[in-house]
């Protein structure tokens, strides 16, 4: 018997509402060095996070049915997507892989919610990692994301993210969003935050 759960935390930030659906990782226990000397860990995961993990760092492919599976009681509980008019995926920071899991998850909501989805939008102008960057490197981030087109008309937006870390990258997509004087409100959704 398969139990799916989700433990939503709600995020704080530009946006008008957010939410990542659990952490990423419940704990991560050093076990000891592997013959290269690189220390491993014994990592448990919640749910969506070991789902996650496999699909972005993994290729397991058939885990986003899985991750919709799981998500898709809380995107149709969620009355602020009702007002929404378009989904758009935060743009990745490895722009090299071939499967590019935010933009799939960000699709298959917008399947889910009957919503428009746009990718291509918004785009990274630098590709500095930003869930490595400590607090005094956050500004950083700014100016690193660019925007392709303005909207035609006035509408609500859900922004779609994989992992949330420190969210200097999301608050710099909705800074980006926020200039264009015909998107109104902006949501956030992230599969899983970590723990920082």
């Amino acid at each position: 018997f398969y139990v799916m759960c989700l433990n939503p935390i709600q995020l704080f930030g530009l946006w008008n509402e957010g939410y990542a659906l659990d952490t990423h990782v419940i704990s991560s226990i050093p076990v000891g060095e592997d013959v290269y000397g690189n220390m491993q860990f014994d990592t448990q995961r919640s749910q969506i996070g070991e789902l996650m993990f496999g699909l972005k760092y993994r290729g397991m492919l058939g885990n986003l049915s899985k991750i919709m599976e799981l998500i898709s009681p809380f995107l149709l509980k969620w009355s602020a997507l009702k007002t929404i008019d378009a989904i758009m995926p935060v743009p990745p920071t490895n722009q090299n892989r071939a499967y590019q899991p935010v933009y799939e998850l960000a699709l298959e909501i917008s399947k889910v919610l009957g919503k428009s989805y746009f990718d291509g939008i918004l785009f990274k102008t630098s590709f500095s990692q930003s869930k490595q960057l400590g607090d005094s490197d956050k500004q950083q981030i700014s100016g690193t994301i660019g925007k392709a087109k303005m909207a035609t008309k006035r509408h609500n937006m859900l922004l779609v993210d994989d992992i949330y870390d420190s969210g200097a990258t999301v608050q710099e997509c909705v800074k980006v969003l926020k200039a264009d004087p015909k998107v109104e409100n902006i949501y956030l959704l992230t599969m899983t935050k970590t723990k920082g």
